[in-house]
């Protein structure tokens, strides 16, 4: 080495570089939480708050508390009570329509769907039996400006009522009074099993009677 330079010390391998505070956190990549996730989170805390409680003791805390979410996020779902009371509502329509629908369609003939029909919203009545006071509360606390109770039944019913026309298979009615009339019995029956004045046999018996007295028209012979 020429006389008049150092040599420079050697570093050792990762000198200079600032380690980080013992404490300092980590960033990870932010969580995803699927929004219909959360959104099936407040429903069913609602069901069971509203269920248990009622509506008018069960606040926006509360279920925001039974379903693990930010008051925040709630309201970002439901702006109030009554609009979480009416997706439930909704949603408890929902399950009746595709098990009714499903009962119907278990049936070669229209005129014998009526009894199949009848088992499967009964069988789906006794799953919902819990949630069964939304029913008489989304009537008492929802404005009929907002939601109208029934509506997506009555309309699931004319569906069904129209294809049996179409088959040739029930009476030709108004379609829209003919479920309507069809929905005022189901729900009759209902709360005669469900008080317990009745039993599920002697009412479903009773409904299928009617049903086929009001609507099938006499099966053609062979």
């Amino acid at each position: 080495m020429p006389k008049g330079k150092r040599r420079s010390p050697q570093r050792p391998p990762g000198a200079g570089r600032i380690a980080p505070a013992p404490n300092a956190r980590v960033s990870r990549p932010a969580r995803v939480i699927d929004p219909a996730a959360k959104r099936a989170a407040v429903l069913d805390a609602g069901e069971r708050l509203f269920a248990a409680g009622g509506f008018a003791a069960t606040t926006m805390a509360d279920i925001a508390a039974e379903a693990g979410v930010a008051v925040g996020t709630l309201y970002r779902f439901f702006p109030d009570k009554a609009s979480l009371l009416a997706a439930l509502h909704a949603r408890l329509e929902d399950r009746f329509i595709a098990a009714m629908t499903r009962g119907w369609r278990a049936a070669a003939d229209p005129r014998e769907a009526f009894a199949p029909m009848i088992e499967a919203l009964f069988d789906e009545a006794e799953r919902a039996r819990a949630a069964m006071p939304l029913y008489a509360m989304t009537r008492d606390s929802v404005s009929a400006a907002d939601f109208t109770p029934g509506a997506r039944m009555i309309a699931a019913i004319g569906a069904l009522y129209e294809e049996g026309c179409a088959r040739g298979a029930y009476h030709r009615h108004e379609p829209r009074i003919a479920a309507a009339i069809a929905h005022g019995m189901v729900d009759g029956a209902m709360r005669a099993w469900m008080t317990g004045s009745e039993t599920r046999a002697a009412v479903g018996a009773a409904l299928n009677m009617l049903f086929v007295r009001a609507f099938a028209t006499p099966a053609s012979g062979p």
